[in-house]
């Protein structure tokens, strides 16, 4: 083994960045920890059971006094030259500080805008000062979190993981017929989203699915919701769709998202929201198709439901555009090390 000791902090479930940056380390034959918060966050299906589990007083901060504990014993005994945070949102400026003073290199990888309330705290924006390098998923944030005391900050895209996202085929005609749809979105139903497709519902006579959370409390859309996927199912729905729309979520600062590397790397036609950073990463009308708002949207789906050889051509080269761009995890954590061995 070569290279400095890593301490990875995130959540290990496979389909979350902390479970994909661990991935990347055995790869890349790092010594490494990784210290797992999944036991803090619910997770669909049964999150009402860990949220109600976590109201009964003393629970949840019994949870995290554990988690903050096996934090600090790898610290001691591993002795890292490096801790890694996915996000960050169980580790107070104070652990932070303690770990700090180890002489590790800290830096965290904001995989939400810290300065989104619905999607940060408090403590994830005192923190922002005590990180050597704040690794951020959004280029508009870059000056907030400069002000906000940022010792370092660098833009790094998501990335898609070749462990879970590739093209895969249903095993049987049941299958392919329970997966099959004209068009599929995967992520969560906030309201500007919602609203993208209700005006493509009312247009369009398409066969549409949305996977994710939140989007009963549309009754406009509740018949087109079909709950949570991950892993295999997750790639069985894009593949066995013909339109797969990205959305961004303006809330979060969004100019790209997870979607927009996993959808071309299962082998789907993107149809993704126009915007600078799709840009960067795609030609539209060579890799992908865009859109820039509910009407073009809809006029999109309608005409590319119909150009069949279009839409396969487009899926192909997107296809090739992320497969050959280094875009894994394993590609930004070979980033975001080479940023730190510059530091060292």
């Amino acid at each position: 083994m070569s290279g400095p000791n890593i301490l990875l902090v995130g959540n290990g479930r496979p389909h979350h960045v902390g479970a994909c940056f661990q991935r990347a380390l055995r790869e890349l034959d790092h010594p490494y920890r990784f210290v797992d918060e999944a036991a803090l966050t619910p997770e669909p299906p049964g999150a009402w059971i860990r949220r109600s589990v976590g109201r009964v007083p003393g629970v949840l901060s019994l949870a995290r006094q554990v988690f903050v504990r096996a934090v600090m014993a790898t610290v001691a005994t591993f002795r890292p030259d490096v801790v890694l945070v996915v996000k960050g949102g169980f580790l107070t400026p104070r652990v932070l500080s303690a770990i700090r003073r180890s002489k590790a290199i800290l830096v965290n990888y904001a995989t939400d805008d810290p300065f989104n309330p619905r999607l940060s705290t408090p403590e994830i924006r005192a923190s922002i000062p005590l990180y050597d390098v704040y690794v951020t998923t959004r280029k508009a944030t870059v000056d907030d979190l400069i002000h906000a005391g940022a010792r370092e900050v660098v833009w790094i895209p998501f990335a898609y993981d070749p462990t879970l996202h590739f093209p895969e085929s249903p095993r049987d005609a049941q299958e392919a017929t329970a997966f099959r749809s004209d068009v599929a979105f995967i992520g969560g139903g906030d309201e500007e989203r919602a609203s993208v497709f209700a005006e493509l519902a009312g247009r369009n006579h398409a066969d549409l699915r949305l996977y994710g959370g939140y989007w009963k409390r549309y009754r406009s859309l509740r018949p087109f919701a079909r709950g949570f996927v991950f892993g295999r199912q997750l790639r069985l729905v894009l593949g066995g769709t013909r339109v797969a729309p990205c959305l961004v979520r303006r809330a979060n600062r969004d100019s790209h998202v997870m979607r927009t590397f996993e959808v071309p790397a299962c082998g789907a036609f993107m149809l993704a929201e126009r915007t600078e950073e799709h840009a960067e990463f795609f030609e539209e009308g060579r890799d992908v198709a865009c859109f820039g708002s509910s009407e073009e949207l809809a006029d999109k789906v309608a005409y590319y439901l119909r150009a069949e050889g279009e839409r396969t051509r487009l899926a192909r080269n997107g296809h090739e555009r992320v497969v050959r761009g280094r875009h894994t995890y394993r590609d930004r954590l070979v980033q975001i090390l080479d940023l730190v061995r510059t530091r060292r």
